[in-house]
Formats: C-alpha cells, structure tokens, sequence
C-alpha cells in the first residue's frame, strides 16, 4: 500500500458502486431493531441506541432517489462519523449491501460529470474506476451537512434527552 493512497468503503445502491472516507466508518452492523420517530422525512427510518447514543438511521435510497426495494440479508446499516472533530455526529446510513475495502491513488479520482447520475454532484468528490467499474466517491460532510438535516439533527437531540 503506497502512503498516499485514499481508503475507502464501497457499497451499493441499485446497480451503482459508492465509496466513503473508511476512517469515518465506527461500524458495519446487519439491520436490527430500528425505533420510529414520529413526524421524520421519508428517509429516516428512526434511531437505534448506539454505544449510549441516539443515531438517526438514514435510507439512502431515498435520499438518492432510488426506487424503494425491500430489504434482504445483504442489506446493511454502516455507522458512520460525519462532520468535524469534536462535533461529528453519528448516522447510521442504510445500503444494499458493502463491497470492498478498496485503496485508490487520489490522482486517479476524477472530477464528477454534471449529469447522468441519481445522485446531486454536490455530494460527490468525484469518481474513479474499479476493477472495471466506476465507483462514485462521496463526501459524506456535504450530504449531511445539508439544510434538510438541520431539523432531523434537532430531533434526533430532543429524543436523546428523553431516553
């Protein structure tokens, strides 16, 4: 392994290959017993206590906008950190399945095209390929640090000073 190669986690979503920054993953957990929130977007399935902590389990499918398809036992939530050093924030984020540990040189990774993906090019660092296929490189700080999640973040807080 060179020291200036990137590793990442990759995953699915439909027929699509997603990496993510592997040191902001805390876990990779089969789906359990999720908590429903009342009055939550579509795409937060609820919370689970992790480690003492209320983590908002997020479906990204939806928030992609993919197709909603059952889960099955490939399914899996990935606990990740999001956010800066000392006031990250756990999300737990739902995938179809994870693939690989995967280790890129950053000068292979190329900047996003504007169309052609379900994804918003804003959440992308770029792309790469893999083995032959494209692997879309997400930044999980511009996903999370959305507007829409301002609210999710002050009710996943609400809830944990109730439990």
């Amino acid at each position: 392994m060179n020291i200036d190669e990137v590793q990442l986690l990759s995953f699915t979503l439909g027929d699509n290959i997603y990496g993510i920054d592997i040191t902001r993953v805390q876990e990779i957990r089969a789906l359990g017993e999720i908590r429903e929130l009342p009055n939550t977007p579509s795409y937060c399935m609820g919370v689970i206590d992790f480690r003492n902590s209320m983590v908002p389990i997020l479906d990204m499918r939806d928030i992609f906008g993919y197709t909603a398809k059952p889960m099955d036992k490939q399914t899996v939530m990935v606990v990740v950190s999001v956010g800066e050093p000392g006031k990250d924030m756990l999300v737990g984020i739902i995938v179809d399945s994870v693939s690989d540990v995967i280790a890129v040189e950053p000068s292979e990774i190329r900047k996003s095209p504007k169309l052609g993906h379900n994804v918003d090019t804003e959440f992308m660092k770029g792309m790469f390929k893999y083995q032959g296929k494209i692997v879309v490189l997400l930044s999980l700080e511009c996903i999370f640090e959305t507007d829409k999640f301002d609210d999710l973040k002050t009710l996943v807080e609400q809830q944990a000073e109730m439990a």
